[in-house]
């Protein structure tokens, strides 16, 4: 069988889809994680015996005055343990899956993820109309014709103007990349290094939460004024401090993790901060994301910074720093003592 063909590049606006997919697959990915970080929490446990302790408590006070035989009492405390431990279980996974990891989904999707070449490639995009002369000389000119191949452009004859998507490239330009991994040609795993200059605010119309959302639609129900209705603008990503950068948005398909990828992908991104002169590239983990930073700590030489707590329910954020010279000098003694295996056990074979 033919080894995998591994291609490493730079986004491409045709990777889009691949992208999306690839990022938010990988990350339901990790709700067991979530649901196993959860049930580690000791408010969990607080919340579960003491709901439990009630559901035993109420049992003699449910079969009083009935009737039943006195066995009745333990089968409807057995009940309860199932019942108990099957509903919270699934409250932990459904908690986990349709509010924290739709969350965390989402506010990618509608802010950096949105378009990865405005947030990391450095372009700006706008539309432009088109009028019908330029249509005109775009038909005469060949070498404009085959520009015009490359733009997307739209026609409603009712109600909108043709227009056509202008992609230029911004004059203040950062270090910041998207990398696509492809194995056979396919797109399997994404990567960035993402320098911002400028404060970005969240693009998600508010309330923005899914709690949030839940109270907004019970206070519109019933005609009570929203909370939530006039918040102020939330920030999404503050600035990075001089020569610094953040890596972020790496993923592997599920079915090709643990064969090293991350690795090859990880070390392309800091080769390239060293080639921009950045001196200090910075990582954010997670609960869910402990693989991803094991990976970093243990195979890239990160720094663990702090660590915040985001939730009474085992949630955190684990914030990564890792010196760029010292990565590399740690590369460079790593491929040495690889380079110096075979020829050690050479020497034990001819002894």
């Amino acid at each position: 069988m033919a080894e995998p063909k591994l291609c490493l590049r730079t986004y491409r606006p045709t990777d889009r889809d691949h992208v999306d997919f690839l990022f938010y697959s990988t990350y339901f990915a990790l709700v067991p994680q979530g649901v196993k970080r959860k049930l580690a929490a000791p408010l969990t446990w607080v919340i579960g015996i003491g709901v439990y302790a009630y559901l035993l408590a109420i049992v003699p006070i449910l079969l009083e005055g009935m009737g039943l035989p006195a066995w009745s009492g333990i089968v409807l405390r057995v009940f309860f343990t199932i019942a108990w431990i099957l509903v919270g279980f699934a409250a932990l996974f459904l908690y986990t899956d349709r509010f924290e990891m739709v969350e965390r989904v989402e506010a990618a999707r509608q802010n950096d993820m949105l378009d990865p070449e405005v947030s990391y490639l450095n372009y700006i995009k706008y539309e432009k109309v088109v009028s019908d002369e330029e249509d005109d000389n775009d038909d005469g000119d060949a070498a404009s014709s085959s520009d015009k191949k490359k733009k997307r452009v739209t026609f409603d004859k009712d109600t909108k103007p043709a227009t056509e998507l202008v992609r230029v490239k911004k004059k203040d330009r950062t270090p910041s990349h998207f990398w696509v991994l492809e194995v056979d040609g396919v797109p399997c795993g994404m990567v960035a290094l993402q320098c911002l200059k400028e404060r970005v605010m969240d693009q998600r119309p508010t309330p923005g939460p899914g709690w949030q959302r839940i109270i907004s639609l019970l206070w519109n129900r019933y005609g009570r004024p929203n909370p939530f209705q006039e918040l102020p603008p939330r920030v999404y990503q503050e600035p990075n401090p001089l020569n610094h950068a953040t890596l972020t948005r790496l993923a592997v398909k599920y079915e090709l993790q643990n064969c090293g990828l991350s690795t090859v992908m990880i070390t392309r991104a800091m080769e390239w901060a060293d080639e921009h002169g950045i001196q200090t590239v910075n990582a954010v983990t997670n609960e869910c994301q402990t693989t991803a930073a094991d990976i970093l700590k243990d195979h890239h030489n990160f720094k663990l910074v702090k660590k915040v707590t985001t939730g009474w329910f085992g949630q955190y954020d684990k914030y990564w720093e890792c010196n760029v010279k010292d990565w590399k000098e740690q590369q460079r003694l790593k491929q040495h003592e690889e380079q110096n295996v075979p020829q050690q056990e050479e020497e034990k074979s001819t002894q």
